[in-house]
């Protein structure tokens, strides 16, 4: 086999572990920064070298068949290998450039931007970062993302991971107008005399919040007159005063320090793990997300006092 056939064969084979790992063809040619139509070219040229179907196509849905299956299952430890060693020579004097995507939840991204921007695009003045809010778990190999940001119990599995911040309370805020006018609630059981905010996700209400009393783990029942399926949406309504609500210290740590909300109950706040940055293993070389991560966590370090920080990986 000369070489140029040997670089077309390639090619298709990286193709093809796109589309497998990103479960479709307009996915892949995202990641990939070529059109669809190379990927689907890309695609036909290596099911004819091999004679038979690589995937099981839908309109909603795109499947290994069996034939895809044991293509698989050879080829993705070889171009692995291969991409690691390239990589890895690469990395050593690598352009810090191109565009990095992070995916996190929505009430993080003030927190982000606050302590990381301008400055990493400064040091940094070739990469294109895109920082994308939503507050449903995902599956950041497969919608496109080069790392995540999430609480440290809540990282998907099989990755690579370092913590941004230590572990944190559950804190219970409210507007300063709210505690004028309605006092200050001296233990949990208080709250259910108090206007709470309720998230929904998927199909439940979180309606029960979780304290510490001597020692002992609590549910609380509270009740309110609002229920939104968005952090940020149930942020803003405890800004306006609407009620009490229950969330991780770093989602409004820029409202505690500015006093627009106020935390109440915390000797009695349970302790939740920290955030942290996440990304897949194979991806550690880019220069690009190692220039991010080193300055990531450095800058965070910076928003708690010293000693606070957990500077080593999760386990």
């Amino acid at each position: 086999m000369n070489l140029t056939i040997a670089r077309t064969h390639l090619d298709g084979l990286v193709v093809f572990l796109t589309v497998a790992e990103y479960r479709g063809f307009r996915a892949a040619s995202r990641h990939l920064g070529i059109t669809p139509s190379a990927v689907s070219q890309a695609i036909r040229s290596l099911e004819e070298r091999v004679g038979a179907p690589l995937f099981s196509r839908t309109t909603r849905s795109v499947r290994l068949t069996e034939a895809g299956e044991r293509l698989l299952a050879h080829a993705r430890p070889a171009v692995d290998m291969l991409t690691a060693g390239l990589d890895a020579a690469s990395g050593l004097g690598g352009e810090i450039t191109g565009r990095l995507r992070i995916n996190m939840p929505r009430p993080i991204l003030p927190l982000l931007v606050n302590r990381l921007l301008p400055d990493f695009l400064d040091a940094h003045p070739n990469v294109e970062l895109e920082l994308v809010g939503e507050d449903r778990p995902i599956d950041i190999v497969e919608e496109g993302f080069d790392a995540g940001i999430r609480l440290g119990n809540f990282v998907q599995v099989d990755m690579v991971a370092m913590w941004l911040t230590p572990p944190e309370r559950f804190v219970v805020v409210g507007a300063p107008a709210l505690f004028r006018k309605q006092g200050r609630p001296a233990s949990p059981h208080d709250l259910q005399n108090f206007r709470c905010i309720l998230l929904r996700q998927s199909l439940r209400t979180l309606d029960h919040w979780q304290f510490v009393v001597d020692g002992e783990r609590i549910a609380v029942g509270v009740e309110g007159p609002l229920v939104i399926n968005d952090i940020e949406a149930c942020i803003r309504s405890a800004l306006r005063g609407v009620g009490l609500f229950q969330l991780p210290h770093s989602l409004v740590m820029s409202h505690l320090e500015s006093g627009d909300l106020q935390a109440v109950l915390e000797p009695y706040c349970e302790e939740v793990p920290g955030l942290s940055l996440y990304y897949p293993s194979r991806s550690q070389s880019l220069p690009k997300l190692r220039a991010f991560v080193d300055f990531a966590t450095q800058r965070m370090r910076r928003a708690f006092k010293p000693g606070d920080y957990l500077p080593y990986p999760l386990p």
